[in-house]
C-alpha cells in the first residue's frame, strides 16, 4: 500500500511535469508568433509614449520574454523529469524554487500589464495621446509612430485619436508635411476592401474624403483611441487568460512537489525503519548462535564431570585432580 502511494505521487508528479513542459513549449510558440506579427507588434507602439526610452514597442520585449519563459519552463520541465526518475530532496527542493520563482514572475507580469496603458502610456489621458498625435506625426525621427496611427487608423476604421479635429492644429498640418489641400491623413479614408494598406492607401474617393463636412461613407468618424483601448483589453484578456492557465499547472506542479517530497520521506522512514528491524533480528540471531556455538566448543564430558567418576574410590577425576588424572586411589 505504502509503495502504491509513492507510485501515485509520482504519477502525479510526472503528469504535471508533462503538461508544464507542454505550457511552455506554447510559450515559445507564442513569443515566435507574436515576434513574426509587426503588424500587432507596430500597432503596441501607441501604447507607450514617442519619447519614451524604449527603442522597440511594448508587444516586442513582450515576445522576448514569452520566448525566454518558455524556454526556461522547458528546462525546469526536463529538471522536474530528472526528478520523477531519480528521486532526492535536493532536486525536488531546486526545481520547487525555480517553479515558485516563475509564479511569482508571471503574477508580477500580469500586474506590469494591467497598470502599463495607465502608468506609462498614451492612455495615461486623452490629452496625452492627442498631444503626442498634434506633436509628433510625421516628423522625420519619428516614422515609427507615424507609421503606428497610420496602421491604427485603417485597420481599427478610425480617425485621429478622438476626431479627425486633432489634425487641425498638428505639425503636420502647420508644417505642411503632407500634400496640399489634405485635412486629414489618407489612412482616414474608407478604402477599397481588396486593397486596404496603411502603406500605400487607396482611397474610394479622396476628395469626397477631405470635405469639411465628413461622410461617414468616404471618411472614418471615430477617434482611435477607445477603439485602441478596445483592441488592448482584448490583448489583455488573451494574456491574462494564458498567465492564469499556466498559473493554474504550476500551481498544481508545486502541490505534487510538495506531496512527492511527503511521500518520499515516509518512504525512506519506512525503509530505515525496515533496515534496523533486519538488523536487530541479524543481531538477534547472531548472539544465539554464538551463545550456542560456545557451548558446543569443547565436548559436553568435558564440561560436566561424570556421576560415577565422581564418585568413584578408585579413579580421581581429570577435571579435579589436574596433576594425577589418571592415578589410582
Amino acid at each position: 500500500m505504502k509503495c502504491t502511494n509513492f507510485a501515485s505521487a509520482k504519477a502525479l508528479f510526472g503528469f504535471f511535469n508533462t503538461i508544464f513542459f507542454a505550457c511552455g513549449f506554447a510559450e515559445v510558440i507564442c513569443g515566435f508568433l507574436l515576434l513574426c506579427d509587426s503588424q500587432r507588434i507596430l500597432l503596441s507602439r501607441l501604447l507607450a509614449t514617442p519619447e519614451g526610452d524604449f527603442d522597440q514597442p511594448p508587444f516586442y520585449y513582450l515576445a522576448l520574454g514569452l520566448l525566454a519563459a518558455g524556454l526556461i519552463v522547458c528546462a525546469t520541465a526536463a529538471l522536474g523529469c530528472w526528478a520523477t526518475y531519480l528521486p532526492g530532496y535536493i532536486i525536488l527542493t531546486l526545481y520547487f524554487l525555480i517553479v515558485l520563482t516563475l509564479l511569482l514572475c508571471e503574477c508580477a507580469s500580469g500586474v506590469l500589464v494591467a497598470i502599463w496603458p495607465r502608468c506609462l502610456g498614451l492612455q495615461s489621458s486623452r490629452g496625452g495621446a492627442v498631444g503626442a498625435l498634434q506633436s509628433y506625426y510625421a516628423l522625420p525621427d519619428y516614422e515609427h509612430f507615424t507609421a503606428a496611427v497610420d496602421l491604427a487608423q485603417t485597420e481599427l476604421g478610425c480617425c485621429g485619436m478622438t476626431s479627425a479635429r486633432n489634425y487641425d492644429m498638428s505639425v503636420w498640418q502647420l508644417r505642411r508635411l503632407g500634400p496640399r489641400g489634405m485635412s486629414v491623413p489618407l489612412t482616414c479614408c474608407v478604402q477599397y476592401e481588396n486593397s486596404v494598406s496603411y502603406l500605400n492607401p487607396a482611397p474610394v474617393n479622396q476628395s469626397r474624403c477631405q470635405e469639411i463636412q465628413p461622410n461617414p461613407q468616404f471618411r472614418y468618424l471615430p477617434g482611435c483611441l477607445d477603439r485602441l483601448e478596445e483592441w488592448y483589453q482584448e490583448q489583455y484578456l488573451i494574456f491574462m487568460l494564458g498567465l492564469f492557465v499556466v498559473a493554474v499547472f504550476k500551481l498544481g506542479i508545486l502541490l505534487s512537489t510538495v506531496f512527492s517530497c511527503i511521500r518520499l520521506r515516509k518512504r525512506r522512514q519506512n525503509i530505515r525503519s525496515f533496515v534496523m528491524k533486519s538488523m536487530d533480528n541479524k543481531r538477534n540471531e547472531n548472539i544465539y548462535e554464538s551463545k550456542m556455538g560456545s557451548l558446543h566448543e569443547e565436548p559436553i564430558t568435558a564440561k560436566y564431570i561424570q556421576p560415577n567418576n565422581f564418585y568413584s574410590p578408585r579413579v580421581r577425576n581429570p577435571r579435579i585432580f589436574h596433576n594425577k588424572p589418571n592415578e589410582m586411589v
